[in-house]
């Protein structure tokens, strides 16, 4: 019937209370039908002072009003709505990433549902089509080195240790894509830099065709590499964030399948173009364009049209999540029921999920010289925090928690690579 002595929390204000009463027994969210404290009478609902009725202008609670016992979630919530920028600012970093931890595990559950929600229909298909042309591309520009030697040889009188050369500069730049590219695709986006990794490789695959000298031929062949092994994570990373668990692992299996159609395509062309000499022509003593050339430009034409098909795909809603953008994650989570649903003959299914959790946003705090530093200064600047993240990115795989699964995949990869 009565507390005494008590002290509670009032809007951010902290009143001593000698006695109150719950003069009815049936009460709707901490707010009494009747006051009454220490030995003063209880006063009419009309005789109540302007003190202790109603609120200020920005919804403030005066001091003489009573609100009942807060509830502890309440008392949180106020705080955090009261100087949020001021308790991120002066939390330790570590406090603020462990949180942000916590705030995807919760992600990863509910996205989870969401995708089981979406269904797996048209949309997931059609992904499956267009990502597997980035994976041929990838497996084409693999096998094109060991295709073309025996007659590029020929034209660039390659010595042994030029081939062998040829052979490893291709791997080598896909080492150093897979990293960079990888990296950065947690930051800019997967589609943003699946469409990068693509453009390299089919511009200097395209460009490597025309080339004559061999240093030349070397670099175009290297910088391709560099966007094969940017495609290949990222293909991987950017599919799976539209499968459910339960169809995951199969259907990535299924999309391994383009690496030895891409294999199967650059075999074909190989047998049916590099024989014929009578494809090519000369321009005088100083220019040759045989077919084996000619084999090199049809070779590109599978990244081609995955660009031009990746131009119609939307973001990984999951990415645009993890860097807080709610709304345009929504708008395509919903893009993609909606997509599926017409095409099971369920149009009137609505999509249900209205909030999604979205991680807590660490910021980095970078000062770029604006007014007195130079263009190539600031340009400095952004490319080494850029990839100072990549490496960071290097660094999470290597934690405690991922190393295993770290170790686990590198030996597959290298065994499929060796």
């Amino acid at each position: 019937d009565g507390y005494r002595n008590t002290n509670f929390y009032q809007g951010g204000r902290e009143a001593n209370q000698d006695d109150y009463r719950y003069q009815d027994g049936n009460y709707d969210g901490y707010a009494p039908n009747d006051y009454r404290g220490g030995d003063e009478p209880a006063h009419e609902e009309d005789a109540q002072s302007d003190v202790t009725e109603g609120h200020d202008e920005d919804d403030e609670v005066y001091e003489g009003e009573y609100q009942g016992i807060p509830h502890p979630d309440d008392i949180k919530e106020k705080q955090k709505k009261r100087a949020p920028a001021v308790d991120d600012e002066y939390r330790d970093r570590a406090d603020l990433m462990a949180e942000r931890m916590e705030d995807e595990e919760q992600l990863a559950h509910q996205y989870e549902n969401i995708i089981e929600e979406c269904g797996h229909g048209r949309f997931q298909w059609t992904l499956f089509f267009v990502l597997g042309l980035a994976l041929m591309a990838d497996g084409v520009e693999v096998f094109v080195v060991g295709f073309v030697l025996p007659s590029a040889e020929k034209d660039m009188c390659l010595s042994s240790s030029n081939k062998g050369m040829l052979g490893l500069i291709v791997y080598l730049g896909m080492m150093v894509g897979a990293v960079l590219l990888g990296g950065l695709a947690d930051k800019l986006g997967r589609k943003k830099c699946l469409i990068i990794s693509l453009s390299i490789n089919a511009a200097f695959a395209f460009l490597s065709s025309f080339v004559q000298g061999y240093g030349f031929f070397l670099f175009c062949r290297l910088i391709s590499g560099l966007g094969i092994g940017g495609s290949l994570p990222i293909v991987f990373a950017y599919f799976s964030e539209f499968l459910s668990r339960e169809k995951r692992g199969e259907h990535l299996s299924w999309l391994c399948m383009f690496w030895m159609i891409g294999g199967i395509f650059a075999s074909a062309m190989a047998w049916s173009i590099i024989p014929h000499y009578g494809w090519g022509f000369s321009m005088g003593t100083k220019y040759h364009f045989h077919s084996w050339r000619v084999f090199v430009l049809v070779c590109a034409l599978p990244c081609i049209a995955s660009l031009v098909a990746l131009k119609f795909m939307p973001e990984s809603p999951r990415f645009l999540l993890e860097i807080g953008k709610h709304d345009e994650a929504w708008m395509i989570l919903k893009q993609v029921h909606d997509t599926n649903m017409r095409a099971k003959g369920e149009p009137e299914r609505v999509f249900t999920v209205s909030y999604i959790k979205t991680p807590k946003q660490v910021d980095e705090f970078i000062e770029i010289q604006s007014s007195t530093g130079t263009w190539y200064q600031r340009w400095l600047v952004r490319i080494t925090t850029t990839l100072k993240q990549v490496w960071d990115n290097v660094l999470y795989c290597l934690t405690a928690q991922y190393r295993m699964n770290t170790l686990m995949l590198a030996v597959v990869w290298f065994t499929m690579a060796l």
